[in-house]
């Protein structure tokens, strides 16, 4: 982990007695692994808690202030999760680094600034002052093996329950009253169950869709500076509930708002909560769209002010309702952008002189990429004037939050990403697009009611990782002081600009290494998911989330929160949080308390509970990838609370004019309006067919997020439906994350509640789907089911590579899609993931993906993109080629699909009777697919014998030689249509022109045999597309 450099975090300073906390972090030089066993003292002052920093293997604590410890080379789980590869497992330790550091957090109380801390090791001891630990610097001991630093003080824990709690929101009022809610996802089997690998198949599977207990809505209420002891139920159990907010009255009361889903439509609830009684549920929205991320605040003038994005007419906008004189307006749409517009932030002026004004801001994808935008509202919550863009340059920038500081001006912070986020990118198209995960930062700006300005201090220079050119000459303490397995690293290169709307026009080239997956360009920074917030004595604070790679367990990666705070002309920072440990995509709550900023957070313990899980860990055998293959699941989530307190005096923000205002009204760029032009003509065409209109739904089921226990590159599981609603412009999407997440009930629930959540009727259908990962030579495949409820399939011992008959795995595969009517396809067939088509589930795997985007094309040997002995990305097992499938009289549609890190570069193209999961699952079965690397139409027709028409994937006989019609329409020219029957290549004779419309006849039918009959279309620009086969025998 990155040392985290820390100010002195005690109250008053330490002028008198009070509470501290440190972490302790050693063996930071370690060549190979070593042991710091040992203890800590401190003097005056007591020891009040102690606990592991990155605890794996046999560490653990002895006493309340002793402990067993090693640096190490860790094995992240993730490699067991992938493969049973020794190779692979190998690669990964070697990839993961040399000697990583360890330590402990210590809580101490009753200490002042000239109090001793002694820590004892197995090295040696150490011993330093309290006051030695200076703001925003580490403080180095017995050269530089060991350092120590001062972390946010851990108040209390909330939930100790086996429940999953999560998304805290708090609120605290003038007078000390504080109130924090969060949601509590209790599993429907129990987790430890979920953990263990299976060895044999039950008799029944039915019990794998029983249903979840749900959520349940809980409010705490902090009084007289001690938080009562009894929780409240906001609702009852078996809830569907996707965040919520919080907001005081003003009373001594509070207004809890949150989404939940009701009959099958999320809706905006409260009530309010008086005299320590809650009121009646209100439903605040009532639409036909889902509505969701709801936030409240109370205005100066005591109006409340609740915002939230609503689904209306196939996109999200953000609308209001205000609380007045005992009742609630109607609703309002505050936005007028023609894009999508994403998770609402409000802020109050909460100065008794001063406008009383609010602001909300929020992000939307209304020129082709992500913009912040923003809208003053008047004390009563209405706009007081139209909104205005905040951030809009051609980069990624979103994930609004905004406060309010003592002199009335507004300070937003956001996320910052490269331009062209989500467009083309993968192992044969990097050049004008970046993945979804790539160089996160936070932006500050700062609305001063007539300008725009921005703090002169950078705040990457307070937070972890690289510093870009732009805030390398910023001032701020934290930079090139950085300790252990995550530190900073130099600024990424800048990336040359690509002419506006050429980059998609030239031949897509190989990239990466032979047998790699396309490399990322420079060192990347990963700091995303700002919160920011002005305390009572005037003090900026932003609280951050951060990747910490070094540490991979079997949830996957790590992220936490640090804190920084700007002093003056400089920030001060990163402040490391304890116990936020958790997914990327993990939302603290932050309130402003008496002299300090209180913090609401949530941990998954992925770091503090790995020792646990260890000794939990499954004795190797010949077991699959069997969830986390353990006795037991020692992970949930508890929601705590904590303390950030900064050093010394407020000192005035200094600002400057902001170096990139925003723009009026820049125009999308070529590219993005010719995409727009592409998707509208994909989306107006209609085939008709057999008296049968179809439709053609773009998408895909192959998209990794931070949920997969290698998915530290793939960003949050939200950013998975903003790529396929906005920059994909996708009409389906479907999760490929390992099992949802290895199986766990908490990151399954979590997938499928967004899955209904992001639900946008007639413009976006997402299905309930997961990858099912089993080596080779069983292998990989994506499941897909219409419905929600259904869990992630266990494995079953790997079969023999050597005896070439149906592996038993897979085949209980099958009677799992048939008991739940889903499908499923393989993926990567002539790798370490694919297969030796030793099985093969008929209508349950109707299709194959024919193309991956962060790999390639596994037709047949010697096919466009293909892998070679040389360069097999994903390794090279040449038995899964998929014309050997068909040669085995196996029947697949084609579909493309992106895997790890690719995007905007692979679709699976749906020919749909209609718009429903029911009808993409039929149209999936019907093997009425096909699969393009662009927005390219693809339609082939052939006369069956009974007169009627029949379609790519359709099995028919003819009486005289099959006459087959192609339509293509390309995003480019085409250089090139070839005819694939029964594996051997047939050029066509083509104008090198976008629209194809061709007809071929079979010039050697032979009756009686059935062969299959494929085009492959490859543009100008290297793009293909894959028109699925037809079986046709000749009577």
């Amino acid at each position: 982990m990155k040392h985290l450099l820390l100010p002195l975090l005690l109250l008053g300073g330490l002028a008198s007695a009070a509470d501290s906390a440190l972490l302790i972090q050693f063996g930071l030089h370690d060549k190979e692994s070593t042991v710091w066993d040992g203890s800590v003292t401190v003097t005056p002052g007591e020891v009040l808690e102690v606990n592991g920093y990155r605890f794996e293997q046999k560490d653990a604590m002895t006493g309340k202030n002793s402990w067993k410890a090693s640096s190490r080379t860790p094995v992240g789980a993730n490699a067991k999760a992938r493969g049973n590869n020794p190779k692979k497992i190998g690669q990964m330790a070697k990839q993961l680094g040399p000697i990583f550091e360890n330590g402990v957090y210590v809580k101490l109380r009753d200490v002042t600034p000239e109090s001793s801390v002694e820590v004892t090791t197995a090295q040696g001891k150490v011993s330093f002052k309290l006051a030695d630990v200076k703001p925003g610097e580490a403080l180095d001991l017995m050269e530089g093996r060991v350092a120590v630093q001062q972390t946010a003080f851990n108040l209390r824990v909330f939930t100790k329950e086996r429940t999953d709690d999560d998304f805290p929101a708090l609120a605290f009022d003038a007078e000390g009253h504080g109130f924090l809610v969060y949601q509590s996802f209790t599993p429907g089997i129990d987790r430890d169950e979920r953990a263990k690998r299976w060895d044999t198949e039950p008799e029944d599977l039915s019990f794998l869709n029983k249903p979840a207990a749900g959520d349940q809505l809980w409010l705490h209420v902090r009084k007289a500076k001690q938080w009562e002891e009894e929780r409240i139920a906001v609702t009852e159990p078996g809830r569907d509930i996707y965040k919520s907010a919080v907001a005081a009255d003003g009373k001594g009361g509070a207004w809890i708002v949150w989404s939940e889903r009701l009959e099958g439509n999320f809706e905006i609830l409260a009530r309010h909560l008086a005299e320590g009684k809650l009121g009646e549920v209100e439903n605040l929205s009532k639409s036909a769209g889902n509505d969701l991320n709801p936030v409240i605040v109370r205005s100066a003038k005591g109006t409340l002010v609740l915002a939230w994005m609503a689904a209306h007419e196939g996109k999200f906008e953000i609308r209001t309702r205000t609380h007045e004189g005992g009742a609630w307006a109607a609703a309002q749409t505050v936005s007028k952008n023609s894009g999508n517009c994403w998770n609402p932030a409000l802020s109050a002026d909460a100065r008794a002189e001063g406008s009383g004004q609010l602001a909300l801001a929020w992000d939307t994808y209304e020129k082709g990429d992500y913009d912040i935008w923003m809208c003053v509202l008047d004390a009563s919550g209405r706009p007081a004037g139209a909104p205005m863009p905040v951030a809009n340059t051609p980069q990624y920038e979103a994930r609004a939050a905004v406060t309010h500081d003592h002199e009335g001006r507004v300070w937003v912070a956001y996320e910052k990403s490269g331009a062209t986020w989500g467009k083309d990118w993968g192992a044969y198209d990097s050049g004008d697009g970046i993945g979804l995960y790539r160089n996160r930062e936070i932006g500050v700006c700062v609305w001063d009611g007539k300008a725009w300005m921005e703090p002169q201090g950078s705040i990457a220079e307070a937070l972890p990782g690289a510093i870009t050119p732009q805030a390398r000459g910023g001032k701020g303490k934290g930079k090139g002081k950085g300790r252990g397995a995550d530190v900073s690293t130099p600024a990424p290169p800048a990336s040359p600009e690509v002419p506006d709307g050429l980059a998609f026009e030239k031949p897509a080239v190989r990239g990466g290494a032979p047998g790699a997956h396309v490399a990322v360009s420079g060192p990347q920074t990963y700091n995303n998911l700002g919160r920011i917030c002005c305390d009572s004595e005037g003090r900026i604070w932003l609280i951050a989330r951060t990747r910490l790679n070094s540490f991979r367990g079997p949830l996957g990666s790590t992220w936490g929160s640090v804190a920084a705070y700007l002093d003056g002309s400089e920030w001060v920072g990163p402040i490391s949080i304890p116990h936020s440990d958790n997914l990327m995509y993990n939302l603290p709550a932050i309130a402003a308390g008496p002299k300090m900023l209180f913090v609401a957070h949530s941990s998954d313990h992925r770091m503090d509970r790995m020792a646990e899980f260890n000794r939990a860990k499954t004795p190797g055998g010949k077991g699959g990838n069997a969830a986390l293959d353990a006795s037991k699941d020692p992970f949930d989530n508890d929601v705590y609370f904590s303390r950030l307190i900064a050093s010394g005096p407020v000192k005035p923000a200094v600002l400057q004019p902001r170096a990139e205002p925003p723009q009026d009204n820049p125009a999308p760029s070529k590219r993005t309006e010719a995409e727009r032009a592409e998707v509208a003509a994909i989306r107006g065409f209609r085939s008709s067919i057999a008296g049968t209109e179809r439709r053609i739904l773009r998408g895909e089921f192959h998209r990794h997020t931070e949920i997969s226990g290698d998915g530290a590159n793939d960003g949050p599981l939200e950013d998975m439906w903003r790529y396929a609603i906005d920059a994909a412009s996708m009409d389906w999407i479907g999760n490929g994350d390992h099992d949802n997440g290895n199986g766990r009930e908490y990151s399954w629930w979590l997938t499928q509640k967004t899955t209904d959540a992001f639900f946008l009727p007639k413009a976006f259908t997402p299905m309930f789907s997961y990858e099912r990962s089993v080596v080779y030579p069983e292998g990989h495949r994506n499941v897909v089911f219409a419905q929600r409820g259904v869990r992630t399939l266990p494995r079953l011992p790997l079969s023999d590579v050597r005896v070439h008959e149906p592996a038993p795995d897979t085949n209980m595969l099958y009677k799992y899609l048939k008991l739940f009517n889903g499908v499923c396809a393989s993926h990567t067939s002539v790798g370490s993931m694919g297969t030796d088509w030793r099985n093969w589930g008929g209508e349950y795997e109707p299709m194959v993906e024919i193309y991956q985007g962060a790999r390639q094309n596994y037709e047949y040997p010697g096919c466009p993109r293909c892998p070679t002995e040389n360069d097999a990305i994903g390794g090279w097992e040449p038995g899964g080629w998929v014309c050997d499938a068909f040669a085995k009289g196996y029947k697949f549609s084609f579909q493309s699909s992106s895997d790890h890190g690719s995007t905007h570069i692979s679709y699976a193209m749906i020919y749909a009777e209609d718009y429903s999961r029911e009808g993409i699952i039929k149209a999936m079965r019907q093997r009425h697919t096909y699969g393009a690397t662009d927005n390219i139409i693809a339609e082939s027709r052939c006369k069956a014998a009974d007169g009627k028409e029949r379609m790519m994937g359709d099995e028919f006989s003819v009486k005289g030689a099959p006459t087959i019609s192609l339509k293509l329409i390309g995003t480019m020219p085409f250089e090139k249509v070839t005819l694939i029957k029964d594996n051997v290549e047939i050029p066509m004779t083509i104008a090198k022109e976008k629209t194809i419309d061709l007809t071929w006849t079979d010039p050697k039918p032979e009756k009686g045999k059935t062969s299959y009959y494929y085009f492959r279309g490859e543009q100008t620009n290297g793009e293909l597309v894959w028109v699925s086969p037809m079986w046709i025998t000749l009577e």
